[in-house]
């Protein structure tokens, strides 16, 4: 059984500096328009096409402007009760799941397509974390630059997690001194890889949807 945990939780914090600097109203980049959609329901529609047993979706700061987007798809909302980093929202969301292996996604990534969510789901194994490449691809030593999407066990998760404060990368580095082995997928396509951050960022997604 697989679990998809996408954490929905974080500030938004450089897009909404970002719109105000253009003199645009601030919104939280998970409800950026795509189309007929927003960000955070592309992110899910996504996951979900992957074939994933459950969805869960981890919100956590304006989650009263998150929630409703969200409430009818089929996915189950966590909330955090305090101000989490990523490691503590990604632990949260772990904790309530059920599968065996669960597949880590953050919000803001709309443009990782179902095909590569199923082949990171494909490569995971008890001692593998699979996780989308960037440059490098295959068997890794260095995760240096690397973060979400990625799937790992769900008793990994819960072993490391709690020891960490922060992004994912430090993990990802003690996870490989300790012998776990980190394989690297190749991306479909450079639009795979944005990082949603800056406005500039949300218009090459639009383009592309």
């Amino acid at each position: 059984m697989v679990s998809g945990i996408i954490t929905a939780a974080g500030k938004g914090k450089r897009m909404k500096e970002d719109m105000k600097k253009r003199g645009l109203k601030p919104v939280h980049k998970l409800l950026l328009r795509l189309n007929n959609s927003t960000v955070i329901e592309k992110t899910i529609a996504n996951v979900l096409e992957a074939g994933v047993d459950e969805c869960i979706v981890v919100v956590g700061h304006q989650k009263d402007d998150i929630v409703p987007v969200i409430s009818d798809l089929d996915v189950k909302i966590v909330e955090n009760q305090d101000d989490l980093p990523l490691t503590g929202s990604l632990l949260n969301g772990v904790k309530n799941s059920r599968g065996r292996f669960c597949l880590c996604v953050a919000g803001d990534q709309p443009t990782v397509t179902p095909k590569t969510y199923k082949r990171i789901i494909e490569a995971v194994e008890d001692d593998t974390l699979s996780i989308l490449g960037r440059g490098s691809f295959g068997r890794l030593e260095d995760p240096r630059g690397l973060g979400m999407p990625f799937a790992a066990t769900r008793k990994l998760l819960l072993e490391y997690l709690p020891s960490y404060k922060g992004n994912i990368n430090p993990l990802l580095w003690h996870l490989i001194e300790d012998g776990i082995s980190l394989y690297a997928i190749k991306p479909v396509d450079e639009m795979e890889l944005i990082n949603l951050n800056t406005f500039d960022d949300y218009l090459k997604i639009k383009l592309r949807n």
